[in-house]
């Protein structure tokens, strides 16, 4: 009996089922894939896969093959498993060092750097704009001085893969690195660098942008272009949809304005006339897990396959390593303050979910992170969620082990399409930056916001604790008190770095930068220089504040 045969045998089967199923009544009224926003049918059968001209190379094909949907390597887990990374960084240089060597002793592979707000939008920590805000939700770094404390007896070689949130600095994130690994005597082929750096988003949603966009996004892109004629084993970028979808975005629009910026910074490589080959093998996209198993998987398994397409037809890209995906999820499910021991099987199911949908990168969360700075025994319960995912499931025995669902194979397919109208509507717009700038984003996040927040309301979509079964709550003490001490001493270490370091060195090394800004010089060579004489990060944002100017909603730049 051949395809066709099975097929027409279904078909009389699939109708009688559904008229069997006519009288009864479903618990909702309506059925979605999780934060998808995608309708659900009640059963899924090989007809799905024929109505929408399923091909299997075309559409799944095998791991480490165009179009990677089943994985971007041969065997994937078996050869190598994913990095268990951990985001991290609070108080002064010598809190988050002992939180680092004790994140390093439960086997955290992939260390990523939480710094505070006044170092995200490169304010040092005695300026006006800092107080009140100096250590509170990251780790405070005004110069190479703080790296030096922070890492202090911890090698950059110690972890697989280290490296900091820094969207709106990340020439100067990178400089710091760099100047670290010479100051440790460590050759930069000895560790690895893994950069957030992507800076649209934060026009988007995260609001730590510094500079107007198009000299910003050229200021990321230094990052990139250094990186691939430097240190091209190094990740220069991660392009970020998690936060979009943490603002209110469903799976697929964020999947689809992650693809738009990342074809922007692309665009901007293609246009300094670099071969595009040769710079984005290390780029990284972040999605962000959520509770519902099959959303999370088809989005991941999506995400590949529209990479690979996007390369392969906008840039012309054959090389097998630029069309191989990175991904990156963090596991927190949708995580609460209300009931927070919940949190616990939250972030196990959304770790799972990540591991079979083959990403190569995984945070997982605190199950305490929505009450306070996570304590050390939440701590070490999120790595070791990760490493019984890992050692004990039996996920990664198996390449992409729910590849050939049905559903799942149906839902691949209609995020990668929903994704793709969001794209095509960022194109029509001229691309990323004039969409972000006529506020195509935000409305788009507005609405969907209101949307999921209604569908809290009405009891359309069940949050444990939240909006249903309520009544006990749990009884967690916060642990975690911010040390009043933190910006004082930061301060008074700031105070005393200018009054001992080679003034006149970081003058002259200012006064490259700006030059540099000026022109088209790559910026991070001659920021490096300023890093390695301990300018501070505020110094050398305040220099280019003076060439680019400061970002303000309602002007256009051009």
């Amino acid at each position: 009996m051949d395809g066709k045969d099975i097929l027409n045998d279904i078909r009389p089967k699939e109708e009688e089922w559904k008229k069997l199923c006519s009288h009864t009544r479903a618990i909702r009224k309506n059925y979605k894939a999780g934060f998808s926003g995608i309708p659900v049918r009640e059963i899924y059968t090989p007809l799905d896969l024929e109505e929408r001209g399923f091909n299997y190379l075309k559409k799944l094909g095998f791991p480490g093959e165009f179009p990677f949907t089943r994985g971007v390597n041969p065997l994937m887990y078996r050869e190598k498993p994913w990095l268990i990374k951990m985001y991290s960084g609070f108080g002064c240089p010598e809190d988050s060092n002992a939180r680092y060597k004790y994140l390093l002793d439960l086997g955290v592979e992939d260390l990523h750097m939480a710094v505070d707000l006044p170092t995200q939008v490169g304010y040092d920590s005695d300026h006006f704009m800092a107080k009140g805000e100096v250590g509170r939700v990251g780790v405070a770094i005004d110069s190479l001085k703080d790296m030096e404390i922070i890492f202090d007896g911890i090698p950059l070689s110690s972890f697989k893969r280290v490296g900091m949130l820094g969207n709106s600095f990340g020439p100067i994130a990178l400089a710091l690195f760099i100047a670290l690994g010479e100051r440790q005597g460590i050759s930069p082929d000895k560790f690895v660098i893994d950069l957030q750096n992507d800076v649209l988003k934060e026009y988007i949603v995260r609001g730590t942008q510094i500079f107007p966009i198009r000299p910003a996004l050229k200021f990321a892109v230094d990052v990139i272009e250094y990186c691939g004629q430097k240190y091209p084993h190094w990740y220069p970028m991660t392009i970020c949809g998690s936060h979009m979808k943490d603002a209110g975005l469903s799976s697929p629009h964020a999947l689809g304005f992650a693809m738009a910026n990342a074809m922007e910074y692309i665009k901007e490589l293609a246009g300094r006339g670099l071969s595009v080959e040769d710079y984005i093998d290390n780029l990284v996209m972040f999605l962000l897990g959520d509770i519902n198993m099959f959303s999370v998987i088809a989005t991941l398994r999506a995400a590949r396959r529209m990479w690979a397409n996007l390369l392969k037809d906008r840039f012309k890209v054959v090389k097998k390593k630029s069309l191989a995906l990175n991904l990156q999820d963090y596991a927190n499910g949708g995580c609460t303050a209300q009931q927070p021991l919940n949190n616990v099987v939250r972030i196990a199911l959304a770790a799972l979910y990540a591991a079979l949908g083959g990403v190569q990168f995984l945070y997982s969360a605190s199950w305490d992170e929505g009450l306070n700075i996570p304590s050390e025994q939440s701590v070490q319960l999120s790595v070791r969620t990760q490493q019984i995912v890992s050692n004990e499931t039996g996920v990664t025995d198996v390449i992409d082990p729910l590849g050939g669902s049905y559903y799942l194979e149906t839902l691949t397919d209609q995020i990668e399409e929903e994704a793709y109208k969001v794209l095509n509507r960022i194109d029509k717009a001229g691309g990323a930056i004039p969409a972000i700038e006529a506020g195509v984003y935000t409305q788009m996040i507005t609405q969907e916001a209101f949307t999921k927040i209604s569908d809290l309301k009405n009891m359309e979509r069940i949050v444990v604790g939240v909006n249903k079964f309520k009544k006990v709550e749990d009884s967690i003490p916060q642990t975690f008190k911010v040390n009043r001490n933190v910006e004082k001493r930061q301060v008074a270490r700031l105070r005393a770095l200018k009054k001992e370091r080679d003034n006149e060195l970081v003058a002259k090394t200012l006064r490259e930068i700006e030059e540099a800004a000026r022109g088209t010089t790559n910026l991070v060579g001659p920021i490096i220089e300023g890093v390695r004489a301990y300018a501070t990060i505020g110094e050398i944002c305040d220099t280019l504040r003076g060439v680019f100017g400061e970002f303000k909603w309602g002007k256009t730049y051009i």
